[in-house]
């Protein structure tokens, strides 16, 4: 059976889009955790990963249900489209068989795209495009490990860490050349969370089977004066199956709550007036491994939402796509 250290978590398309009394523009953004050695490895040293992530934001929606946009009201009619591209480079140290701690520094690259209203007939008022490309906001967690049985390799631990304010959040509007309303179209939100978790690990003895389940909170403890984003949960629990010492298939069921956001900044929708901001989604993330070496991994995984409920209106993603490598010094 391939080595445990093989055990990998992925996460979720986070819901959340704001906007100033707009509706949400769906700025999506995965938060995947490809660091191989984080539930299983009691091997001490260093380890790397990078990853490319790709989601597309295009379908409106309210509630459960998928809406057209309301185009008779003056200002952003959102029914174009968001569109994340993501590169993430994460450096994971382990000092021993219970601390370490991950760094993860995502570079960002945001498209997106509205239309104005009113429209006559079907010709909208106007257009408006947004692009950002830059340095977003840096995580770094650490965590305590307690193993249970050496026989199973099965254990416990705790998370804990920041969100830091690091993203850049002065990007412009291409036609008018001023920062949009939406906070999150920017590569920084303007905050610094803090982030707390567990988990459990553990691999079944005689078979190719190695399982995990976490859960973290993530919540604003400095934000500015005008917004504070709306704290967020998050359940995992997955498997690996290996195929034979090079390929296994990876499987994981997640669940995300995101709380609406606060302040005059924060969105509102443009039909009731109430929060746009916020939502619940349930996916499921197939895909696969390959390791080149027992050091040296190729990985790729699709994540696709099996329920979706947002708040107001947003724009919501049908699907994510990623690919990385990792590898372990």
């Amino acid at each position: 059976m391939a080595k445990n250290y093989l055990a990998v978590s992925f996460g979720l398309i986070g819901l959340l889009g704001y906007a100033t009394a707009q509706a949400s523009c769906g700025s999506t953004a995965c938060s995947i955790n490809t660091n191989w050695d984080e539930h299983s490895s009691t091997q001490p040293g260093w380890s790397a990963d990078l990853r490319y992530t790709y989601s597309r934001a295009d379908q409106l929606r309210s509630g459960t249900n998928k809406i057209a946009a309301d185009t008779a009201f003056a200002g952003e009619v959102e029914n174009l489209n968001t569109t994340n591209k993501i590169v993430t480079a994460s450096v994971d140290y382990a000092h021993d068989e219970h601390w370490g701690v991950t760094l993860n520094l995502p570079y960002i690259m945001r498209d997106h795209a509205h239309n104005l209203g009113p429209y006559v007939g079907a010709t909208p008022a106007g257009y408006e495009s947004f692009s950002a490309k830059a340095l977003g906001d840096i995580k770094v967690v650490g965590r305590y490990r307690w193993a249970l049985d050496e026989v199973s390799r099965s254990g416990v631990g705790v998370k804990f860490g920041l969100k830091l304010n690091t993203g850049k959040k002065d990007f412009v509007i291409a036609q008018t050349g001023v920062k949009p309303n939406e906070v999150t179209l920017q590569p920084g939100n303007g905050s610094t969370d803090l982030i707390a978790g567990a988990f459990m690990f553990k691999s079944i003895p005689g078979s190719n089977w190695t399982c995990f389940a976490q859960g973290t909170v993530q919540s604003s403890i400095s934000s500015s004066a005008t917004f504070r984003p709306g704290n967020q949960i998050n359940l995992d629990g997955g498997t690996r199956y290996a195929f034979s010492r090079e390929l296994s298939g990876l499987l994981q069921l997640s669940a995300q709550w995101n709380a609406t956001d606060s302040g005059t900044a924060a969105a509102l929708s443009p039909v009731t007036g109430g929060p746009s901001s916020g939502g619940s989604i349930l996916s499921l993330a197939p895909g696969l491994s390959y390791a080149f070496t027992p050091s040296t991994q190729l990985y790729g995984l699709v994540q696709l939402p099996l329920y979706q409920y947002v708040n107001g209106e947003q724009l919501t993603a049908n699907s994510s796509f990623t690919i990385g490598l990792s590898h372990r010094f």
